[in-house]
């Protein structure tokens, strides 16, 4: 492009970027009249191309607002109000350019600097308040020198793409029905020509007269295009440059790149910045010549893995004068579906995220602290609607320095693609609240300075103190998701302080909370989302987190991260806040991470400069690659996590997350590789894993954990950790597993604690009886599980206590052949199938006798993709008849079995409804009751009563049969499990390909 540095804009502590300053603008000889009325790039004919062009409307200048019409500047007022969350008695942009304040009124179509266009023949000088009325078009056709207060478009301004313009203006409104067109798609500004709005410094800004510091920028509230020349904005390169190289290799000639652009190559140091502005000195084909030679190795840890090179250079800028913070400009855009393509945002945005802001909608605000407003960011399409079509577009653009977020995506329908966000001190690519729809595809978002504070800091729920006011993505973050809603495809983040992407998907709530409604900090409570843009998750919406027709995004799956990198931060990804409390086995209604490279991920430097490593605890902390946080349901598959020796490849935290899938995915060289839930089911499957733990299985909590068709490295340290059984971290549920998920499978065999031995035993004496129940609670839990006196566990082995109370020491006994196994520490694994009898039995409900009431349902959940079930019968009083009966024949060893059945039932009913008939052998019928499997497939236990332990069969070698009929309608049936000592199923059960 040939235009050289963009604008100085150091940024005192924060930003450590320098850029030059503004060259003095050059005044341009005034087009002939001729020339003047009927220039080539406007559209349409005659005095129809200055014509603003007037929608008839405009959707959702907040959200909820489409299909209202807005006609007139009061009516506006108000909905700005209400977008921005203002009171009655506080300013909206309008009262900041109101008519009776104009010194400049245009009164003809035509050029700025033309005594003919304006009234009087006075062309506005510095301090002038202009005034472009409707259906009048001004064209800025060269580079102007005043230094304007105010400029109101209620008409159209346009900048001529021809030629180097320039407007410093303090503070620029477009109004409902006006037009801004600085280029079209068909014709952008021309690659030779610049387009620049300054905003300039005229002081600090003046609150008397904008008492919310709403000013000092554009505010768009009418039709807006922006078209800069197209560039290749960033770029993978053909090999990894290294120290002293002058000279870089793209896969293919890059797009106007020209002697004097700026290009940043990011460091690939998590400890150190290393990245590299230099200039283009000369551009042969593919070949890019740089003005100096490097100083840094930008070389990633894998041959295949790209280095890139960033271009920051564009020919439309919107430019801030002031070096201080609270006296920058902001691009703020309140109307729906505009376009701003390879333009550069440079020293925008005047929130502050290194402290909390100053006006929230809930919480106290800090003390003592200059004002700091939210919502001054530097690309900000503020509250224009989730539903306005078509959605915004952003392409190209970079946002070069801001204190604050970079392109932030609030209650509104954005696209941002291909641009570019670098030294944004909170989050550079950002959806604010929850509900934004849209995407963010293909963009660079490179270095943030970040808090030093954990994520959720900041976070309002009820506690106490300053500065809990829900103020997020301060912590230096290249994406800061809010919400779901926002597909995250083929993105880089790289050189951030903490995580580079963050879901945190607990609603912002930005407005008064009802009578009813109550935030909370690890959930989402308010219905904030239409459920109208809930894809499929029928089972969600009719659940009693959805409203009539809402539902809060906290319980929505995210709705598509993949093919996303990250490099060189404290921290690859973080999922928190995701359905929690929604858990369910419905894995295609899971979120999904598909497909995620990290590498050279470091500590988070906290703000003292203490390096915080991951926590075991919390789950924070850096040197995390996927850090999973009062989560739920998520699935993390073909990613590829490497370490550099310490830190966790996916953590979380204790022991709130619950049903994680990890599959097909790299993960190497890391301390741990996988630290499974504590809650739910962990599935980790078909998996290369070569750390020094690569699956660190903690004995905490209600947890089953499938290990199966990974590929271990055998030289390292542990496979499969199992960890220890400490009566002072464990309590009587997590001990004894009497009724919850406590399995352990690798590779389908059933993994042991040496403390399941027949003959050990758990509670020796008094003392271990105290540490194991040390409070009320505990101790009334280890009486239900005895059904009596506590004491009764003291002194007595796995055995004795499996034979008196149906419990034992992780919910089953050691087999005698238990063997060791180098992919198992810290305990055994049960022999291989082809070397143990048959004392296990996989039974799928469809391929038993299925009696003629039965249907065959599918479902994608179920362990082959079928389920058979009976609607519109009951039998509750006594067992059906036979053609509500599926019946099973198998074999097994002699021994004592339970009975497992994989279920789903009708959501929101009891009694009948979730119970069913069974008998083994032909003996007496039972009542299978409270299977508690409304959310989706899970694995039920067949109970003597509920409470009182498992019911057992002791059966003869040979064959016996298994019927399990039908006592209310609706209930699913997957398949069932028979077997000796078996602790209950993970995922589909052994033996299913899923």
């Amino acid at each position: 492009m040939g235009q050289g540095n963009p604008p100085e804009w150091p940024d005192g502590e924060s930003i450590r970027r320098r850029l030059n300053r503004l060259a003095s603008g050059v005044r341009r000889r005034l087009p002939t009249s001729a020339e003047r009325e009927a220039p080539s790039w406007l559209p349409g004919d005659g005095a129809a191309r200055y014509s603003p062009g007037r929608r008839a409307l405009l959707t959702a200048l907040a959200a909820g607002t489409a299909g209202a019409a807005v006609t007139n500047p009061g009516a506006a007022a108000e909905l700005l109000r209400g977008a921005a969350g203002l009171g009655p008695e506080e300013s909206t942009p309008l009262d900041l350019v109101p008519e009776r304040r104009v010194t400049h009124r245009a009164v003809a179509n035509g050029e700025w600097g033309d005594p003919e266009t304006w009234e009087g023949g006075s062309v506005p000088d510095d301090d002038a308040r202009v005034l472009v009325p409707e259906d009048v078009s001004v064209v800025v056709a060269s580079e102007l020198d005043t230094r304007l207060d105010t400029v109101r478009v209620d008409g159209t301004l346009s900048f001529d793409p021809t030629v180097d313009t320039r407007l410093p203006v303090d503070t620029l409104v477009t109004t409902l029905g006006s037009t801004l067109r600085i280029g079209t798609e068909d014709e952008p500004v021309r690659p030779d020509a610049t387009a620049r709005m300054l905003f300039v410094d005229r002081g600090a800004i003046d609150e008397k007269r904008d008492p919310d510091r709403v000013g000092r920028g554009l505010i768009v509230m009418g039709e807006c295009e922006v078209h800069g020349a197209e560039t290749t904005p960033w770029t993978e390169l053909e090999a990894a440059p290294r120290a002293g190289d002058r000279t870089l290799s793209l896969p293919e000639p890059p797009t106007n790149w020209s002697p004097g652009d700026e290009l940043v190559i990011p460091g690939v140091d998590p400890l150190e910045d290393q990245d590299e502005e230099v200039r283009v000195a000369s551009v042969d084909g593919s070949t890019v010549r740089l003005d100096r030679p490097l100083e840094h190795d930008h070389v990633p840890p894998a041959s295949d893995l790209p280095a890139y090179a960033v271009h920051r250079t564009r020919n439309v800028r919107f430019v801030s004068e002031s070096r201080e913070i609270p006296r920058r400009g902001h691009v703020m855009i309140h109307s729906a579906s505009t376009t701003v393509r390879y333009a550069g945002c440079y020293g925008l945005g005047r929130t502050d995220k290194s402290y909390p802001f100053t006006n929230p909608q809930h919480g106290e605000p800090p003390e003592d602290v200059p004002p700091n407003p939210r919502a001054r960011y530097a690309l900000h399409f503020h509250v224009t609607g989730i539903g306005a079509e078509p959605p915004h577009r952003v392409e190209g653009v970079v946002v070069d320095g801001s204190p604050g977020w970079g392109v932030v995506n609030h209650h509104s329908h954005v696209d941002a693609v291909d641009s570019v966000t670098y030294e944004v001190f909170g989050s550079g690519f950002v959806a604010e609240a929850g509900d934004e729809r849209g995407s963010f595809r293909r963009n660079f978002a490179l270095r943030s300075a970040g808090s030093g504070e954990v994520p959720d800091s900041r976070a309002f729920a009820h506690r106490d103190g300053e500065g809990h006011v829900d103020d997020f993505g301060h912590g230096g973050h290249g994406f800061w998701l809010q919400g779901p809603m926002v597909a995250v495809e083929d993105n880089v983040a790289a050189g951030h302080r903490h995580h580079a992407y963050a879901f945190w998907n607990r609603p912002l709530i930005d407005r008064p909370l009802g009578p009813d409604e109550e935030i909370r900090d690890k959930r989402g409570t308010v219905p904030n989302l239409p459920l109208l843009y809930v894809d499929g998750q029928e089972p969600l919406k009719e659940s009693k987190h959805a409203g009539e027709d809402s539902v809060s995004s906290g319980y929505v799956r995210i709705q598509s991260f993949r093919d996303n990198t990250a490099f060189a931060s404290g921290g690859g990804l973080d999922v928190s806040r995701h359905m929690f409390r929604w858990p369910h086995a419905r894995y295609d209604e899971y979120g999904t991470i598909d497909g995620f490279t990290a590498y050279a991920i470091g500590p988070l430097e906290r703000g003292d400069g203490r390096l915080v490593e991951p926590d075991r605890g919390n789950g924070q902390g850096g040197n995390v690659g996927i850090s999973v946080r009062y989560s739920v349901n998520v699935r993390i598959r073909n990613a590829r996590l490497l370490g550099r020796g310490p830190g966790i490849a996916i953590n979380r935290n204790t022991p709130y997350a619950e049903n994680l899938v990890v599959e097909d995915s790299e993960i190497r060289d890391w301390e741990v590789g996988v630290r499974p839930t504590e809650r739910g089911e962990t599935v980790v499957r078909g998996n290369e894993l070569s750390n020094q733990v690569n699956v660190e299985v903690t004995p905490e909590g209600e947890r089953g954990v499938l290990i199966t068709d990974n590929e271990f490295d055998a030289r390292k340290t542990a496979q499969v950790d199992l960890g220890d059984l400490d009566l002072e971290r464990l309590g009587p549920h997590e001990l004894f597993a009497d009724d919850w998920r406590r399995g352990v499978e690798v590779d389908g065999r059933t993994a042991y604690y040496p403390q399941q031995a027949p003959d050990h035993v758990p509670v020796p004496n008094g003392r271990a009886l105290r540490t194991l129940a040390d409070g009320d609670r505990d101790r009334e839990r280890l009486a239900e599980l005895v059904g009596g006196d506590p004491k009764d566990v003291v002194g007595r082995t796995n055995r004795e206590l499996l034979d008196r109370h149906g419990i034992a020491v992780a919910g089953g006994l050691l087999p005698e052949d238990a063997e060791r196994n180098w992919r198992v520490s810290g305990g055994r694994l049960e022999p291989a199938p082809g070397e143990r009898p048959v004392d296990e039995v996989w039974l799928e409900a469809q391929e038993g006798s299925v009696g003629d009431l039965f249907t065959v349902g599918s479902d994608p959940n179920a362990s082959d993709g079928t389920y058979v079930v009976v609607e519109g019968a009951k039998s509750d009083d006594e067992p059906p008849v036979e053609g509500g009966i599926v019946r099973f024949e198998f074999d097994v060893v002699p021994g004592t079995y339970r009975v497992f059945g994989r279920v789903h039932t009708a959501r929101g009913h009891r009694g009948s409804q979730d119970s069913l008939w069974v008998r083994v052998d032909g003996g007496r019928w039972q009542v299978w009751e409270h299977l508690r499997a409304s959310r989706g497939w899970e694995w039920q236990r067949l109970e003597v009563q509920e409470g009182d332990g498992p019911a057992t069969f002791d059966l003869d070698g040979g064959t016996h049969t298994l019927e399990v009929g039908y006592r209310g309608a609706g209930v699913r049936l997957d398949r069932f499990l028979v077997a000796a000592d078996a602790t209950t199923p993970v995922g589909p059960g052994n033996a299913v390909d899923r």
